[in-house]
């Protein structure tokens, strides 16, 4: 290649990788100081070649006898020192690892250069910086039990790592139930997911891809960290790096099994078989676990290849009673179900009982073939048996990683990484036609059901410039990309179940309805027909990062910049056919007082009368933050025995905004209402992006995101290490869920009630029938056109305009000593305080900010007094203008024209916690490794929307005693672990390839 060619190859590389990652390098580093008996020895060559490429960098050290490699890939490295006059030293074995950075320094005896000492490894000792961490290398990875071969998963071995979910949910597809972990008493899901420096969070802050432990070479579970280039974060950092390929070839193939006879059947599948209701059989079932990994070069020396695939198929056993009607009610018989069924036409005044009505029942209790809904016919089929049932879940997953590596020149390094995940995931179902096919569309009570598709793309494109022997400089460049769909296996035609064609032709997307009637369904979901929504979302991130290192004396100084883009798409059709509700209302006795036993709602299902229906139309979203960042650091090497971490960042994060304003920014608490009444001053209403002056994006946006980081590693002697620091972090926001509560969409999501009945529910309007149940018509969202009136008369949630970033201060102190056999014990203590907190903890748990004042609980039951309703007879006041009375309770409420007002993301959390670590430690070499540690910690918050493995906190415990004093909710937080024990060891069996 000719020269002018060749720089045209590195320059297209270099815009490859400077298009839009953010500044959270895994690259690690290595430095030290050359001496002799005189002094240090300035212009001493020193060379690092990577022992598995060959890949080789010099420097030669500065006039303090100071020399640096920064920029360093995570591998095993020999480092070489010589000088004319001196013998040569060699060092092999160095391993570096991701994001960690080690000072090796020399001491040169005269002699000829040819003359060579020989000398393995580094100390296990953290001497050149301040933060926390532990790493868990390839050995540790393959080797340790690790629940769904997840590699986050396993970091809970590690001291300050706490998981708050489910254990049982972690495989490839679980991001959410993998991503809620704590570090060093960080919020839960606060952390950064880095893959080859590359952040693979979404806007939920979930990690979205778990690559195959076949796929990582380590992961550095960085608990605290005072590196000014981490950022977004408000607990720690999961730093991963790929595998690389090597002039070696290497490979690994492995399988899992589980036979279906070493399995039991499950306890109520058991209690079945023992009273003669069910099946003794143990269920065949199976569960296949493949992975694979290949690598090597492609060119020696310079290009170099690992690939990974991974995958499994399974199924599991979902026991549940499926309740059905039998087939005489089914056609309207139930001479024999011991209820009455009454006849909704025929109510009237009851004359013996004034302000009270009376039906006529059903002659012979049965319903006329005539009344017969034609949906009820045609849906008829649909029903399954009912009784115990036991169906097979089929669940699969694969996933894939390729990574290359060309070193280009001495001077120029290039890798890119690209993972790939994709699962399919559909729900248990119980009403099987044939009983045993489990595969999507199967579903027999609805032919349309589909399931749930995650489909991952990541992209990491890493340059490495070194212009000369001390500065370097690198440019990176991310992507991610996550699907994460509810898709109907096929069209589903409502037609076919006796809908009119004027409601089929106005359906926006077609699918099988969804029907409650009663309790008729499964223990498990409870509902039979249609139960799975469409859902179509995908979330994406871009991610660049640039950053130039420099040596220059006793300084190692860094600079760098970022900018994110983090986003969602969200096309949510939902229950897009109608949604319909079937009870008592119409069938039973008393309208008044109805009796919902599930006769009585099948019935009305028959007769083709729901008590409630509804179908929802959405405007398609694209809603993202942007993210921009720069950074300095600074070690300092004061001494042989001291270094300083001294690093200051700078964040600015935009809210959440949308690209056609399709959202609401929060909620005017003081603009005045158009419409008033007399005896009261009505104010307050949603912000629309855009409208009236209002923000397009949402919060309230610090500007003055600065953030100090320093640290101190003090070596007192080449066996103990002191180390301590303190770091402030901006913590990034947490979206709940992707719905319209969630990011604020109310307008661009319209629902459209069915009219059941214009009476109050005595009677079913004339026309009112499930066979054309929305005769006007479907309605259009509005968007923002209905303004600060938009929810009157009802409960409204909206994300509160006030909310500050929140943020974490950091600190730690330890004391680590290397005893014989490459042990090191430590005690460390690691605290946090962290305030403006989400009082709604990861669930984005919502305040309600019309509550009552408690002054006025003093009223006692007067509060329930029925008054007569100023909104009355105005449509501007949503329901309450169909009350001629409303409680004096509503009246005093701040807003009275309004429900409930839940505030999501109100910032008024904090949080304290701390924490004692014992540690001992040995990296994995002659045949053994292993760790154990115990935590002793506290943990104190206010958040009142968060979860643990044992509690989801839901209903009345996710809402706050008195919104009036969220610090009285300042207790133990439900997620601290007082007392924990980790244990781990590995050992080589004595025989195999390099045993003797």
């Amino acid at each position: 290649m000719t020269g002018s060619r060749r720089w045209l190859a590195y320059g297209l590389v270099l815009l490859a990788g400077a298009t839009p990652a953010l500044a959270q390098t895994f690259h690690g580093g290595l430095r030290g100081a050359v001496r002799e008996a005189g002094g240090v020895v300035p212009g001493v060559t020193v060379t690092l070649t990577n022992e598995a490429t060959n890949a080789s960098r010099t420097v030669q050290t500065n006039h303090l006898g100071e020399y640096a490699f920064v920029n360093v890939d995570p591998g095993d490295y020999t480092l070489k020192v010589s000088m004319q006059g001196f013998k040569s030293v060699e060092n092999k074995g160095v391993h570096i690892g991701t994001q960690q950075f080690l000072t090796l320094d020399f001491t040169l005896e005269v002699g000829n250069l040819q003359e060579a000492i020989t000398v393995e490894g580094a100390t296990p000792l953290e001497t050149s910086n301040a933060s926390v961490s532990s790493t868990l290398d390839s050995k540790t990875l393959e080797t340790l039990p690790t629940a769904g071969r997840n590699p986050f998963f396993l970091a809970t071995v590690t001291p300050g790592v706490t998981h708050t979910g489910d254990p049982q949910f972690v495989r490839q597809q679980d991001q959410t139930n993998s991503s809620l972990l704590s570090l060093g008493g960080g919020p839960r899901r606060g952390n950064n997911y880095t893959l080859d420096g590359v952040s693979i969070v979404d806007i939920r802050n979930r990690a979205v891809v778990i690559p195959s432990i076949e796929a990582v070479e380590e992961v550095k579970v960085q608990v605290t960290t005072y590196d000014a280039e981490m950022g977004r974060t408000g607990g720690g950092v999961f730093n991963m790096t790929g595998k690389s390929g090597a002039n070696a070839w290497h490979g690994s193939l492995l399988g899992q099994n589980r036979p279906a006879k070493t399995r039991s059947l499950s306890y109520f599948a058991r209690k079945a078989c023992e009273l003669g209701n069910g099946s003794c059989e143990k269920p065949d079932t199976y569960f296949y676990l493949y992975a694979g990994s290949l690598g090597g070069p492609i060119v020696k020396d310079k290009t170099f290849f690992w690939a990974s695939i991974e995958g499994y198929k399974t199924d599991t056993i979902d026991d549940s009673v499926v309740r059905a009607p039998n087939g005489r009610e089914l056609n309207g018989d139930f001479s024999q179900s011991g209820l009455t069924i009454y006849d909704p036409l025929s109510t009237r005044p009851d004359p013996a009982h004034p302000g009270q009505f009376i039906r006529t029942p059903f002659p012979g209790n049965v319903i006329p073939a005539s009344r017969i809904s034609p949906v009820a016919k045609a849906m008829a089929q649909y029903w399954p048996q009912a009784g115990p049932a036991s169906s097979e879940l089929v669940d699969r997953s694969r996933t894939a990683t390729g990574k290359l590596d060309q070193n280009w020149s001495d001077r120029f390094h290039t890798s890119a990484m690209y993972a790939y995940y994709h699962s399919v995931e559909p729900q248990p179902r119980s009403y099987l036609k044939d009983g045993k096919t489990q595969e999507i569309g199967a579903n027999h009570s609805d032919p349309g059901d589909g399931a749930l598709y995650r489909t991952v793309h990541a992209v990491a494109v890493n340059n490495t410039i070194t212009p000369n022997s001390t500065t370097a400089a690198h440019v990176r460049l991310g992507y991610t990309s996550f699907a994460d769909d509810c898709v109907p296996v096929a069209g589903f035609d409502p037609g076919t179940l006796g809908f009119s064609s004027g409601f089929v032709n106005q359906v926006p997307v077609k699918k099988f309805p969804y029907f409650a009637i009663g309790s008729y369904g499964t223990d498990y979901n409870g509902y039979m027909f249609g139960e799975r929504p469409i859902n179509n979302i995908t979330y994406y991130s871009w991610d660049a990062n640039t950053s130039i290192s420099k040596l220059w004396g006793r300084h190692t100084a860094k600079f760098g910049a970022s900018y994110r883009k983090i986003g969602v798409k969200n096309l949510n059709p939902g229950q897009s056919s109608g949604s319909f509700f079937f009870d008592g209302q119409f069938t039973s006795a008393d309208p008044l007082n109805p009796d919902n036993a599930d006769p009585y709602a099948l019935a009305a299902f028959l007769l083709g009368y729901p008590s409630t229906g509804t179908i929802p139309v959405s405007a398609p979203i694209n809603a993202y933050i942007n993210y921009y960042a720069a950074y300095a650091q600074d070690d300092l090497r004061v001494n042989p025995n001291l270094t300083l971490n001294l690093g200051l960042r700078y964040e600015f994060e935009q809210g959440l905004q949308e690209v056609n304003n399709r959202l609401t920014v929060g909620f005017d608490r003081e603009r005045s209402w158009p419409f008033q009444v007399p005896g009261a001053n009505l104010r307050g209403g949603l912000m629309y992006a855009g409208v009236d002056g209002y923000p397009t994006h949402q919060s309230d946006p610090n500007k003055t995101k600065v953030a100090p980081r320093v640290g101190f590693a003090w070596s007192p002697n080449a066996k103990t290490v002191v180390r301590g620091g303190y770091g402030l972090f901006w913590a990034p926001h947490q979206y709940a869920g992707i719905s319209s509560a969630g990011l604020g969409t109310r307008g661009f999501t319209q629902t459209t009630d069915m009219v059941t009945t214009t009476d109050g529910g005595l009677t079913p309007c004339a026309g009112c029938s499930i066979v054309n149940p929305f005769p006007n018509g479907i309605v259009q969202p509005t968007g923002s056109a209905g303004g600060i009136l938009t929810g009157a008369g009802g409960t409204v949630q909206f994300n509160d305009q006030f909310r500050k970033s929140a943020y974490v201060h950091q600190y730690s102190f330890d004391i680590q000593r290397e005893l014989p056999g490459r042990v090191v014990a430590g005690i460390s203590y690691i605290g946090a305080t962290s305030r403006r907190l989400g009082l709604g903890g990861n669930d984005n748990a919502t305040l309600n900010i019309n509550q009552l004042d408690p002054k006025y609980l003093a009223l006692g039951s007067a509060l329930l007094d029925q008054l007569p309703n100023p909104f009355y007879g105005n449509s501007a006041f949503g329901n309450f203008a169909n009350q001629r009375t409303i409680t004096r309770r509503q009246l005093l409420r701040p807003y009275p024209q309004f429900g409930d007002l839940l505030a999501a993301q109100v910032s008024g959390g904090k949080a304290q916690y701390h924490s004692v670590v014992v540690r001992l430690e040995r990296p994995i070499a002659n045949g053994w490794g292993g760790r154990i540690n115990y935590t002793f910690s506290s943990n104190k918050n206010n958040v009142f929307g968060e979860l643990n493995q044992f509690s989801n906190n839901s209903g009345d415990r996710n809402r706050p005693l008195n919104s009036y004093d969220v610090d009285a909710e300042y207790a133990h937080s439900i997620t601290e672990q007082p007392h924990r024990l980790n244990f781990g060891l590995t050992a080589e069996l004595p025989f195999g390839k390099g045993k003797q």
